[in-house]
């Protein structure tokens, strides 16, 4: 069973607590399914509970009841559930159910909220959380997914449509949006799931970058440390340690003994500590005289 699936399935299972979600509801299921276009008088689903759930709904809310046909699959084990509407006048019937009342029936933001599951449960899916962060509904038109949008931009959430072909569709990426709609819509298995998803890959992510840092510092350290021993080699092999000025000796010596040494660390080694910046100092002096040679 896929992750929509069994976000699906989820969702399917809450039912509206007030007639105005259950008539959001109903509009999101009809709109998206299509039902409620010219022409289409079926809608085709692989999930026994939406097809149910399409059946009590157009029951409950228009008062029509619709035949829920049950066929195998061709090409493979399972069932393909057709929710069909019994003739025209019964189509006539559910169509008057929101005739005029479309901008009411998402006033308020519980209505949304039903409308949006409504939505999903018929052309949404979610990919799983652990391959990516994204929601898709195939709304199929242009003028659906305006409509998604702006029922969307009601709740702060945001996404993008897209024309496949001659359909349409409407995206959303991100994991704090999808969290927040599937909080909205009530999937807390979706919330949990995503959520533990995420806490993961932010957990390696932040691990990821503390290593790169400290890698980073560490070729820092050992690129300044070659050039600042090899500065140091051919002061040597000029003059000699005792060519090197007396209160550079015991850092010059350090530095050759130790090239891995952070500068705090060769600072702790002298036999007089002294500061980070004032070993820097003395360091550069070093490459400083070395130059000159």
């Amino acid at each position: 069973m896929s992750y929509s699936t069994v976000a699906k399935n989820e969702l399917c299972q809450i039912r509206p607590e007030s007639d105005c979600c259950a008539l959001a509801e109903a509009y999101g299921l009809l709109l998206y399914s299509r039902l409620l276009s010219e022409g289409h008088d079926s809608y085709a689903t692989e999930t026994k509970e939406i097809a149910m759930l399409m059946g009590e709904t157009t029951a409950s809310v228009c008062g029509v009841y619709t035949d829920v046909i049950t066929l195998p699959k061709s090409n493979s084990n399972g069932h393909r559930y057709i929710v069909k509407i019994p003739n025209a006048e019964q189509k006539k019937l559910i169509c008057s159910r929101f005739a005029g009342t479309n901008g009411g029936i998402l006033d308020k933001e519980c209505c949304v909220a039903a409308f949006l599951r409504g939505v999903f449960i018929v052309c949404g899916t979610v990919t799983e959380p652990s391959r990516d962060y994204h929601m898709e509904f195939l709304a199929g038109s242009e003028r659906r997914c305006e409509i998604l949008s702006d029922t969307l931009g009601r709740i702060g959430l945001h996404g993008n449509k897209l024309q496949r072909g001659d359909r349409w569709l409407f995206y959303i990426k991100g994991a704090d949006d999808i969290i927040s709609l599937m909080k909205k819509m009530g999937s807390m298995y979706s919330v949990q799931s995503i959520e533990q998803t995420k806490n993961v890959r932010d957990f390696r992510n932040n691990a990821n970058r503390l290593v790169n840092c400290d890698q980073a510092n560490i070729d820092r350290t050992l690129s300044a440390s070659a050039q600042q021993c090899a500065a140091i080699r051919r002061l040597i092999q000029k003059c000699g340690y005792i060519g090197i000025p007396p209160e550079l000796r015991e850092i010059a010596r350090l530095r050759l003994e130790n090239p891995e040494m952070t500068l705090r660390e060769l600072s702790e080694s002298l036999s007089e500590p002294i500061t980070r910046s004032g070993v820097n100092h003395r360091l550069k002096k070093l490459i400083e005289l070395a130059d000159e040679i």
